[in-house]
């Protein structure tokens, strides 16, 4: 249970400070301009992020004898990232002008997901070292 509570705190709370860390580099001018929008944004953040971090828990605890269980997890948010991006991008009547965002910012995105899952992996693995196998 501890796993899924790390994940699931953890995990869209670190999604959420990346998204703010990358609108922040997009962006010329302050993110908000009003200090009321930084909680709702948390919020979504959470809403959209809890799935997938519970996902990458479960592949967590699948791998929690290997050494490469990190990778694995960035790999798990890294692809759920990607698949919804490019299917949120790709639909509507904007598609086409969308598919040009989509190439440029694509590798960013999906790593709101992966990176998460990474940090999370590894501190799981900090707190429960009798998990890690050294093979």
């Amino acid at each position: 249970m501890t796993r899924l509570r790390l994940f699931a705190a953890l995990g869209p709370f670190l999604a959420w400070l990346y998204c703010i860390a990358f609108l922040a580099a997009r962006t010329d001018g302050p993110i908000f301009e009003d200090r009321r929008y930084w909680l709702p944004s948390f919020m979504v953040c959470y809403a959209f992020s809890i799935l997938p971090m519970l996902f990458t828990a479960w592949v967590d605890r699948r791998l929690s004898d290997r050494w490469w269980r990190s990778i694995a997890c960035g790999l798990a948010g890294f692809g759920i990232a990607f698949v919804l991006y490019y299917g949120l991008m790709h639909e509507g009547p904007s598609a086409a002008e969308n598919a040009k965002i989509f190439q440029q910012d694509w590798f960013y995105v999906a790593l709101v997901w992966a990176l998460p899952a990474v940090v999370c992996s590894w501190v799981m693995g900090l707190m429960n070292p009798r998990e890690s196998v050294d093979a």
